[in-house]
């Protein structure tokens, strides 16, 4: 099939949502007695994450033509939400089999720990076809999900919890599969945009690492 049967177009941005909530009440409580006054400060615990791409694995269409893969191990930091894209695909034109691979890193800075959970949000006017014949893999230690403009985990049943001062690891794969032609045919020039959202809230369970 020629070169311009094949061509593909995908935009995926790589903007990161952290909700980042406030999770213990403080107060200042003065104690009086007769000559003398003890003070007690109780300070409120800050839920602060940062999210950073430890790893980018690109199989990617070169100029001349021909699927290659490369590696990126360079740390990019995602933390405060960002127009770039994560797989570095902005302006990328994609054929059957192009696959990414983007390993990503969720740390603990905050007083509290936390569960997060990841969200795949189409934007803009995504095209069916194409849409469609993408696959959007999620994956932890412990599980493989498939989310395709759904969420992954939840506040209630996160994919990951993380203690004070850690980090846990989750990997988002995007692959155009390698369809029929027939199929893969009518994606032609199609266009899809979407976010990759981690939400983060603290966790009130009991610690995992005790659990029996």
């Amino acid at each position: 099939m020629g070169s311009t049967n094949r061509k593909r177009a995908l935009l995926v941005s790589g903007s990161v949502i952290l909700l980042c909530l406030t999770v213990i009440t403080g107060m200042t409580l003065a104690l009086f007695s007769d000559d003398e006054v003890v003070t007690n400060h109780l300070k409120a615990g800050d839920l602060d994450v940062t999210l950073v791409r430890t790893k980018l694995t690109s199989t990617y269409l070169t100029e001349r033509g021909f699927l290659d893969t490369v590696t990126d191990d360079r740390d990019k930091d995602f933390t405060n939400g960002t127009d770039e894209n994560v797989f570095a695909l902005d302006g990328a034109v994609i054929v059957p089999q192009s696959k990414y691979i983007a390993e990503m890193q969720v740390s603990n800075q905050s007083d509290v720990a936390f569960g997060y959970w990841v969200e795949i949000v189409y934007t803009g006017s995504a095209d069916v076809e194409l849409a469609d014949q993408i696959e959007i893999t999620v994956n932890t230690a412990q599980s493989k999900r498939l989310s395709q403009g759904l969420v992954v985990g939840s506040e209630k049943e996160p994919i990951g919890v993380i203690a004070v001062g850690e980090a846990g690891e989750f990997t988002v794969t995007v692959e155009f599969l390698d369809l029929a032609n027939s199929i893969n045919n009518q994606a032609q020039g199609d266009e899809v945009t979407f976010d990759l959202v981690v939400h983060a809230v603290q966790y009130t369970g009991a610690d995992p690492d005790l659990a029996s």
